[in-house]
């Protein structure tokens, strides 16, 4: 089924044979949230993930409950507001031999129209995806989301592909990732009520040899006289491949 909403992008529901279900340009479509079923298998430690039909999708996700977030919990009507500008982005600056373009795909903002593009949903049962192939630029966007399974720690992964599907040669910079990550041992109270307060007790550690930052509190935020440490942390490690044909 489908539904004309504008004279160039169509909103259509179907079913693929392989179990995929896809929604083609799920931003236009009705707004709906959903998380993802949590599998992490026998060893594995699950993690939630809240994602909505808006944006780059994923509005929240975390370990436990909204009381460990990484990317803080709203409920589905603010999640629909904010995942644009809260959630994950991609800003891109395209160089070729005529002019230099800027672009952040999965918008609809004012900058979106003045190019022509789809987008596309596909749901799987542990996963999703979303597209945007760009008439305009000659670029496919693909951002895959899914968690580790049998793994020492909770993760969900993103891998983002760029393609240049012209027959010129472009120069892309990228600028990727998240505004903000929500320090380990914040409550999803203390982040509603108190999250300038809170900022005195967060503090970021550089681990490993490649300084992957470690958010954390330093000591447990409770008014009493025992101090205790917090041992826990939240971590973002992103890296890029030229060429890349890393698959899941």
């Amino acid at each position: 089924m489908g539904e004309i909403l504008d004279s160039k992008r169509r909103v259509a529901y179907y079913l693929q044979n392989n179990g995929t279900f896809v929604i083609d340009n799920y931003d236009l479509a009705k707004p709906f949230a959903s998380f993802l079923p949590g599998i992490a298998g026998i060893f594995g430690i699950p993690m939630w993930v809240f994602y909505v039909n808006r944006g780059q999708a994923i509005a929240s996700f975390g370990t436990e409950n909204k009381d460990n977030a990484i990317l803080e919990f709203f409920p589905a009507n603010r999640a629909w507001q904010n995942v644009s500008f809260r959630g994950f982005r991609t800003f891109l600056k395209i160089e070729d031999d005529e002019k230099i373009v800027c672009y952040e795909p999965f918008q609809n903002n004012i900058m979106a129209g003045n190019f022509e593009f789809t987008r596309k949903m596909l749901i799987r049962s542990n996963d999703f995806s979303i597209q945007e192939n760009n008439q305009s630029l000659d670029l496919n966007i693909d951002v895959d989301y899914f968690t580790l399974e049998n793994e020492p720690l909770s993760c969900l992964a993103r891998r983002v592909v760029i393609k240049n599907v012209s027959k010129t040669r472009k120069k892309i910079s990228v600028l990727d990732g998240l505004p903000q990550i929500a320090p380990y041992g914040v409550s999803n109270w203390i982040l509603k009520e108190l999250s300038r307060t809170i900022e005195a007790w967060m503090q970021v550690k550089y681990v490993t040899k490649e300084n992957i930052p470690f958010y954390k509190l330093a000591v447990e935020p409770a008014d009493c006289a025992k101090v205790v440490k917090i041992k826990g942390g939240n971590f973002y490690y992103n890296y890029f491949i030229k060429d890349s044909c890393i698959s899941k």
